[in-house]
Order: structure tokens, then sequence, then C-alpha cells
């Protein structure tokens, strides 16, 4: 019963079924994202490597070529899966696909963990289901389809749930009866799966009927031939799951975790600095610039001639003020964490060396001097040291900020000034056009972009005639006049175009200026600072030394720096009068509300505690109940099975003389069907026996088969040890033939029992107890030759009582058939 059964391949339809099954993870990496790119992702990744599996267990692919094609389409349709904003036409890779395809091999996996959900926004976290579902589905199909083992190919569907669950958003889980459904589909597939394996292993099985030959013989493999019952079994398995499923659900709601209590990967990793959570620098402009106009905030030491202190960079209109944009996953946009040395770049190659420190100053923001090498705070103090474990630097803006104590800060810097650039240089190149997305931007702005470079042939007399008309036909204030109000909303900036002249500071007429660009489709960021012109080496920068600038990139030249706010002397000529205020009308206020009653402590009585109060001790009945019935639900038939088995078997135990031999016949025949041999109804106990014989022989014992050697039936050799088994021994039956024959053990039993049924004298207790020994030991040696699993399978099976119910169902039929049977012919029990 033990031999080896070698796998057979499952049909490819196999591969529909882990389709469906693989909706559960593609599902669960939506909820990360939204706007379907998780799904999209995830669902093309199991598509391709379903596909990819069905290929390479058609052509029989090795690992190599299996790998071979997995980096292939990994490449070919990772753009279109997971990467559509950077290909062309949304199908075809670009260079900047391929770039991403590589880095986010490994970065895509921290930043879906560091990102803030949804994650739909950002490109390349999308890059986390395509992989896992693309490599999961491939092992999953290849390891069912090919090798036959489903249960094996699930490991891989369900590691890509898990990595789902890590990877998903915090707070959120599928509902319970989701998930449990989906179990239940898995499980059923195992059963069905399992079946269909064995129909395809090679054995000479007979599915869902009873076996029509009359002898029992074994395959070429040497698998015993088997009646597997496919609809039996997957009917059971789905009443078994049923019963898990009225089991988990009562139980999971009521102890099981919520979704407040859920944790996933991203509650334990760090995630980067998100600017955008932070004010945006030029809100604080007309702060600075006027309450802080004589203070010193910025002491710079070596400072380059002509350079400028950068504290931000921003490039993302919301209709309040201009902020920074999402950060890119590939790392040249947006603040990163550094050490001291900002990664690609060196300390040897830095022009300037220069010192800095800041007062006053609100927010993370780390004033900047060009293209910054290292940038190492200074001093000893815990301050210092948060400073600089908390230090993000942003390459795009060439800004940096700290996490740590802000607004009094000491460090120094490593830095190197970007080249200078003629308008000539800049003019041969179109600028690099905005892919932003403004929102609430005023209404007017594009209108009054176009008036004004109508006569420009190129991206920079654009920009050279925005910043001259804003230059020279604007005036500067930063009163907090009805005409010159703080701030960049859309209001402002509204008024501030409609309004007969243009007044505003820095921070209108460079927030105006890049909305305009915006408008003609030239990228633009906004730059807030501070410099003091026609000054170098220690400079004490003030608020009135802070200033906001635009800047255009060109590529392959660099950014160019535009001015448009007009000079502070130029001021308006008339004074706009302050609407006068007028009285509101009176209004008679409704009477106080009455005070709400004083609420008197309760009254304390000295008597027992009322065994009702909420309060007191109370045990959870309810809890302690859908507990014990769910577990009763879930173990009850497993529990049921056992029982009745071991009742079955002390019952024929008990019995005496040539009942007890019977009986134990019987519980070998009954160990026979339930460890999944073929036993015919119709044969007799020897023609039984020697079938059985045949097929019931474990390569693994190294003891006889056969009986006790002698009447007393000790089981001992001469020498007195146990006698070997593998091979039959003469065994001399009492009663059955006075020529002893080397026979098979589970011969002897039926021997035994036909002597209890048919001999003169019938049987003894002594047989009965040889009986039973013998049908022991086969059990010993039966379980010692197979798995574990196949043990409990025995156990647990229901293969016996079906054979038993329906033996004496077919013999109630015949005997009423033949009524005077009941008193001629053979004892009851003969067989």
């Amino acid at each position: 019963m033990g031999g080896s059964v070698r796998r057979a391949a499952l049909p490819s339809w196999s591969l529909l079924v882990l389709a469906v099954l693989f909706a559960g993870p593609v599902l669960m990496f939506e909820g990360v994202f939204g706007g379907g790119q998780g799904a999209i992702a995830a669902g093309a990744g199991v598509v391709v490597g379903l596909l990819l599996a069905w290929v390479a267990s058609a052509w029989r692919w090795d690992l190599l070529s299996m790998t071979a094609g997995l980096v292939a389409s990994y490449f070919l349709f990772g753009g279109a899966a997971a990467l559509r904003d950077t290909t062309r036409w949304g199908v075809v890779p670009t260079s900047r696909t391929l770039q991403t395809l590589v880095i986010g091999a490994v970065e895509s996996w921290k930043d879906l963990l560091t990102l803030t959900p949804p994650a739909a926004s950002y490109v390349g976290p999308a890059l986390v289901p395509w992989m896992t579902c693309l490599v999961c589905s491939l092992v999953a199909g290849v390891v069912t389809v090919r090798y036959g083992r489903p249960m094996w190919g699930s490991a891989a569907l369900i590691l890509s749930g898990v990595i789902a669950i890590v990877w998903g958003p915090t707070h959120q889980a599928p509902g319970v009866i989701v998930v449990v459904l989906w179990w239940v589909g898995l499980i059923v597939w195992w059963s069905w799966a399992s079946a269909i394996g064995r129909a395809r292993s090679g054995a000479d099985i007979v599915i869902g009927m009873a076996s029509s030959t009359t002898s029992a013989s074994t395959t070429m493999g040497g698998s015993s031939r088997q009646i597997v019952h496919v609809w039996w079994r997957v009917g059971m398995a789905s009443l078994m799951v049923g019963a898990m499923v009225a089991a988990a659900i009562p139980a999971g709601s009521l102890l099981g975790p919520t979704a407040s209590d859920r944790l996933v990967g991203r509650d334990f990793v760090e995630p980067p600095v998100d600017a955008r959570e932070y004010p945006s620098p030029l809100s604080s402009y007309r702060h600075y610039n006027k309450d802080l106009e004589n203070e010193s905030m910025i002491r710079v030491s070596n400072m380059p001639k002509e350079a400028r202190v950068r504290l931000g960079a921003m490039d993302v209109y919301d209709g309040t003020t201009f902020g920074m944009g999402a950060a890119n996953t590939d790392g040249t946009a947006g603040y990163r964490r550094v050490g001291s040395t900002i990664p690609g770049r060196s300390a040897d190659t830095a022009q300037t060396q220069t010192t800095v420190s800041t007062s006053h100053l609100l927010g993370p923001w780390v004033p900047t001097i060009g293209q910054v090498s290292v940038l190492r705070f200074d001093g000893a103090d815990s301050a210092s040291d948060d400073q600089q474990k908390g230090l993000n630097y942003d390459l795009w803006a060439e800004t940096a900020l700290t996490t740590g104590p802000a607004g009094e800060m000491n460090y120094s810097l490593s830095t190197s000034m970007p080249n200078d650039h003629a308008d000539a240089e800049y003019a041969s190149v179109d600028a690099r056009r905005y892919s932003g997305t403004d929102t609430n931007v005023p209404k007017d702005v594009d209108t009054l972009a176009s008036e004004h470079t109508t006569t420009a042939r190129s991206d920079l007399e654009k920009a050279r005639a925005i910043e001259t008309y804003l230059h020279t036909q604007g005036f500067y204030s930063n009163e907090d006049s009805i005409n010159s109000r703080p701030g960049s909303s859309q209001d402002r900036i509204q008024r501030m175009i409609g309004a007969d002249m243009l007044v505003g500071d820095d921070e209108q007429y460079a927030t105006l200026m890049a909305l305009m660009l915006h408008s003609q489709g030239i990228g633009a960021r906004v730059v807030m600072g501070a410099y003091r012109e026609g000054t170098s080496g220690s400079v004490d920068l003030t608020g009135s030394d802070m200033h906001a600038w635009v800047e255009v990139e060109f590529p392959g030249v660099g950014w160019a720096t535009f001015d448009p706010t007009p000079p502070r002397d130029q001021q308006p000529t008339t004074q706009v009068n302050r609407p006068k205020s007028v009285p509101k009308p009176q209004v008679l206020q409704p009477p106080e509300p009455p005070e709400p009653p004083v609420e008197l402590p309760p009254a304390t009585r000295d008597q027992a505690t009322d065994p009702h109060d909420p309060n007191g001790l109370h045990i959870p009945w309810m809890v302690i109940g859908a507990v014990s019935l769910s577990l009763l639900v879930l173990f009850g038939p497993v529990l049921t099975v056992l029982l009745l088995k071991a009742r079955r078997r002390q019952g024929r135990r008990r019995l005496g003389g040539a009942q007890a031999v019977r009986g134990s016949w019987d519980e070998l025949v009954d160990t026979a069907i339930d460890s999944g041999l073929v036993v015919e109804s119709h044969l007799t106990r020897q023609e039984v026996a020697w079938a059985l014989a045949t097929q019931w022989a474990p390569e693994e014992s190294g003891t006889e088969s056969g009986g006790s050697e002698d009447a007393g039936g000790s089981g001992e050799s001469p020498r007195g040890g146990r006698k070997a088994r593998g091979r039959p021994v003469a065994v001399r039956v009492p009663g059955w033939s006075m020529f002893s024959g080397a026979v098979p053990r589970v011969v002897t039993v039926a021997r035994r029992a036909d002597v209890a049924d048919f001999a003169s004298a019938g049987a003894r207790q002594e047989d009965a107890e040889r009986a039973w020994s013998d049908v022991d030991e086969l059990r010993r040696e039966w379980a010692s030759s197979v798995s574990v699993f196949a043990r409990v399978r025995a156990a647990l099976s229901l293969k016996s009582l079906r054979w038993r119910r329906r033996a004496r169902r077919q013999a109630a039929v015949a005997m009423s058939k033949r009524p005077w049977a009941r008193f001629v012919g053979r004892r009851k029990g003969a067989r």
C-alpha cells in the first residue's frame, strides 16, 4: 500500500483556475494605488506569467529558458503594465521606461512602503504588483501544470497575497467573508486537482463508479488500483470547508483583529520626507521682508560673487500659493535623506568652502548656495546631531531641509557654482515642457501671456518678454494696503491683473510670471532665497534681502534666471483710497441659553452589587458559546468518524470465539478499504486475501507477512527475536488443512475466519487472540510504510463505513428475494 506514485501533469485549463484565484491578490494590490493602476499592473503580471507558464510547460523549457523569457517579458511589457506615463502611445517603451524598469526592480519596493497612499500619482511603485504577479503566476503555473503539484504551486499564489498585504495600506483590511470565500475556493481547487492528478497519474483507476473487474492487480509503476470518487471527494471537501466557514466568520467577527489593529510593512519603515506637508517657503516672504526687514537672518562667510542663497524651489500652483511637486522614484526630484555628502557628488570637486549660520527662519528649510557637495552641521550638541540625521536634499531644486530642530543652524558647505551662460546659448534650444497640473489658475493669465509674447520666436524670447513687461510696467509695494495685500492666492493674482496698474512684491510677480510661462507650455519654477547685489565674502543677509525669482530649464544648457519684480523704488504714484466703513445694522441678540441642570452624584447604599450592573464582572457567555459552537462544528465531524471506528473495532474485539475471529477479518478489510485498496464484495475471503496480498506488501517491511508459525502463535523466531517480514512462512491453521504452506499473514487471517465459519469445532478464544494479533501487526506494518498524511487520511476516511452500509443493503435485498435462505444455507456472517 505504500508504493510511490509518479505525479502526472495537470491539464492546461488549470491555468484558468489559477487566473481566477489570482484575482484575490490583484484586488488587494489595488487598495494602495487607487484609480485601477494597481489592479492593471497586477492583472497584467498574472496574464503574462500564466502565458509563460503555458509555453514553458508545452515546450518543456528548462530553468535557463524560463528565466530568459521572464526577463524579456519584464522589459517588453513592463512599460505598458506599470509605467504607461513613460511610454510612447502607452505601449512602446522608451529609454526612460527601460531606465525606470532597471532601477525600479530594486527601488520600487521601498518606495511603495515609504510613500503616502494612494500611490497612483507616483511613477514607479506599480512595478511591485507587476513583478510580484509576473513571477508568482509563472511559478504557480509551471509547478501546477507541468509538475502536477497544485498545493506547491499554490504557495506562490499565497505569497503574492502576502506581499499585497505587507505592501498594502495601513488600517485597511479586506472583508472577512471575501477572504474566507477565497480560501474556500483554494481548498476546493486542491481537492479537485488532487483527484484529477490521480486520474492522470497512470494508475488503473475507475472514476465515479465501482470497479467491475473480478481481480485486483497492480500497475507497472507499482501503484495500487484505486476507486477515486471525484465528486464525492470534492463534495466532502466542500462540506468540510463550509463547516470551517460557518465557524470562522462568527469567530473572526468576535475575536479577530479589527482594521485599526492591522500592521503592514509601512508601519515599520520610516517614510521619506514629503515637502508638500510643510507650508511653502513663499508664504513667509512678506513676514521676512517687512516684519524682519532689519533682522539678521542668514550669515555667510566666503560667499561667491553674485551667488544667491536658496531656501526652496516650487513648481506647482494650487490656487493658494506655489508649492513642491511630487517626488520621482528615480531620485532626480524630491527630497531624499542624505548623510553629509550629497549622492553623486564629492568634496574634491567643490570649488568653494563656506560656513552658514541662520536665525529667525520658519520651517525646516536649510539655506544652500550653488550645487552642494557636502553639508555638515557644526557643534557637538544634540540639536546639531538631530539636524544632521534629519538632513534631506533635493537634487532637482538644489535645496535642503532638515527634520531636526530648525531656526538656529550652523553648518559648513562645500559647493560649486553653475556656469554662466549667455542668452544666445539658451535661445539655441527649447525650454523643457511643463508637465505639471496647476489648479485654480486666475482666468486672465493665459490671455495676458499671449498679449505680450506675440512677437517672440523662441522660448527664451517669450520668457524675456514677460520678464520685461512685469519688471518695467509693474510697481513695487509691500504695504498692507488694499492693492498690495500679501499672498499669491487666485483672488490676489486676479485682482492684481484686473487693477489699473500692477502692484505687488517679489511673491506676486514671481508667481504671476511662472503662471504665464506655464500657460505657454514652458516649464518654470519659483525660487525663494536671499541675495544682495554686488557683495561677496562675508555677508550678513537681513529680511530686506529676501527675494523670489523665476528659473526656466533649457536642456543641455542649464537653468536661466529671471527677475520680474520691479525695482523697490518704483512705487505707485497714486494713493488708492480705502473704502469707507459702513456701519452694520444693530441686530437684537438672542437671550442667553438656560444653564443645564447640575448633575448630583448618585446616592450610595451599602447593599450587594447588582448582578445586572454593566460595570460589574460578566462572563462573556456569547463569546464562549460562539467559540464552543465553532469548535464543535469544525472538529465534530472528525471526532465522530474517529469514535465510530473505535467503537466498531472494540465491539468486534469483545465478541467471543468465532464472532471475534470473523471480526478480525472484517477489521482487516476495513483497514484496507480506508487505505485506498479495492475490495470486491462478490469475492470469497480467500480470493480477497490473495488479492490484497498482492497489493499490501510494504516495501520497507523487513519481516515476514505470515501469521503465527505454530499453534501457539507466539510470533517469535526460534532465536527468541521478532520474525523477519517480507516473505511468506509455513503456517498451520487448526481445522484448515493438515498440509502447511508458505502464505502471507493476510491469507492466514482469512483462513482463521473461514475455519470459524465452516469447521465443525469452530474457533476458540485463543484463535481469536491470534487473529487479532495478526491484524494489529498488519496495521503496524502498513502504518510504518506510509506517510503521516496517508495515516491521517485513512483514519478519517469514510470508505469502509459506506462499504459496510452498501454490503448490508445488498444482503438485505438478496435475503428478501430468497426467504427460505433464512433457514437453509450458510450461517449469518459466513462472508
